[in-house]
């Protein structure tokens, strides 16, 4: 269509004058994108953080007036029925560390928890975890421990170090016992610090408890959950007496840990009540992100837009000349909106561009030094990652506004009698 040939000759035409309309438009959209991108792998990797904590997807907890399953592959099977072959249900035993320590060469450490897991079940799992030095490879059934790097800087041990856990049995008892440290994990945030993993058989032996026992069961799918939580829950309650689906674990501790509850009753908990402590900080993470986006998509239509209202009243006489040699309205309109065209689109295609400039000059940048922010962190560093809704989104958001405002300005325009747009001048 010759509007549209026309359009991008009179763009590059003047091409001094739209450059600081290109420029609003490419930093508008490449800060959205770069705020979009930045707050997912900041979320993703505190929910990668989370997922290892708590075992995956969902944990699957209760018992008669306490966290208790007796003989809990009966129930492992039965939960693996209910969720399906792709998902890896494992017992978990998370000993509560309070009165618990690791010592080293005089050096003691307490411990917020200590996880038992069973390691050849969570096998996958564990291969995502920033190892420092060695992994969860050959700790299944062995006295094998994983630490957090702050907490081996702490007691001074490295790999193959000896150290003595403390802790009170079941019964009261203190006990000791030799571990080996396996794995040095880089994790300073408050889901890592001060949490040790070890094999769930030998937690069990120091703790004394049964062979057959665990406190919890972590279902992870290692991908997407084919199913609505709502759905589980249906299939749960089928089998088990179920307390209802609530959005913060505590509210179920609350009742169980009271003796409010008369049978044994149970709960399907997905990793979002896990982390319900969190969900405020994420929401107010989304919430600014928003803001931002709003801002300055609002700063861009409402300076190109008015913009352009200035640049189509000083081409009066260019329209009147259009009008002149036959040119109906509506091509006038094309042909001018067609300008804005090309240089939204130039704008948006830029913008997406300085954003993932920015995510790789941000992701150069070790940001460990910045008290409790690893939990955002891989490795010390801010990842952004790529959102391909958001990348068509937000261009499209603001073509779309912007078109708009520059339309109503053209239409303004092309409504004065050729005569009188021959006789205006710039």
């Amino acid at each position: 269509m010759y509007q549209i040939t026309l359009g991008l000759r009179s763009l590059l035409y003047r091409k001094n004058q739209y450059a600081s309309l290109l420029l609003v438009c490419l930093v508008g959209v490449g800060v959205s994108l770069f705020s979009i991108f930045l707050i997912r792998g900041m979320l993703f990797s505190l929910e990668s953080k989370a997922r290892l904590y708590y075992g995956g997807d969902y944990q699957f907890i209760g018992g008669k007036n306490n966290l208790s399953f007796d003989k809990v592959e009966e129930y492992i099977e039965k939960l693996e029925s209910i969720f399906g072959e792709n998902a890896v249900v494992s017992p978990r035993f998370d000993c509560d560390a309070k009165n618990t320590a690791l010592y080293f060469e005089g050096v003691g450490v307490r411990q917020r928890v200590i996880k038992g897991v069973d390691f050849e079940r969570e096998k996958k799992l564990f291969q995502s975890v920033n190892y420092v030095a060695g992994n969860a490879e050959d700790i299944a059934g062995t006295n094998g421990i994983l630490l957090s790097e702050p907490i081996a800087e702490m007691l001074g041990v490295s790999m193959g170090d000896e150290i003595t856990l403390m802790l009170r049995t079941g019964t009261g008892y203190l006990n000791t016992m030799t571990l080996v440290v396996k794995g040095i994990f880089r994790d300073s945030s408050l889901f890592g610090m001060y949490t040790s993993y070890m094999d769930i058989g030998f937690l069990r032996k120091v703790f004394g408890a049964s062979d057959e026992w665990a406190n919890r069961i972590a279902i992870d799918f290692q991908g997407k959950v084919p199913k609505k939580t709502e759905e589980y829950q249906a299939l749960l309650e089928n089998e088990f007496t179920m307390y209802r689906l609530v959005e913060d674990k505590q509210i179920f501790y609350n009742e169980l840990l009271t003796g409010k509850l008369k049978d044994a009753t149970y709960a399907l908990t997905p990793l979002s009540a896990n982390m319900q402590e969190l969900n405020v900080l994420i929401r107010a993470m989304e919430a600014i992100a928003s803001f931002v986006i709003i801002t300055l998509v609002v700063i861009i239509v409402a300076g190109i837009g008015s913009t352009y209202r200035v640049l189509v009243m000083k081409r009066i006489n260019e329209i009147g000349i259009y009008m002149a040699i036959g040119m109906k309205n509506s091509s006038i309109v094309l042909t001018i909106l067609s300008e804005s065209l090309f240089l939204l689109f130039a704008g948006c295609v830029l913008g997406l561009l300085f954003a993932l400039f920015l995510c790789g000059v941000l992701s150069a940048f070790n940001f460990s030094f910045i008290p409790a922010f690893d939990v955002f962190l891989q490795n010390g560093h801010l990842f952004p990652i790529f959102d391909a809704k958001a990348t068509l989104f937000v261009p499209l958001l603001v073509i779309i506004l912007t078109v708009v405002a520059v339309l109503y300005s053209i239409q303004k325009s092309v409504r004065i009698m050729p005569v009188k747009a021959l006789a205006t001048t710039e």
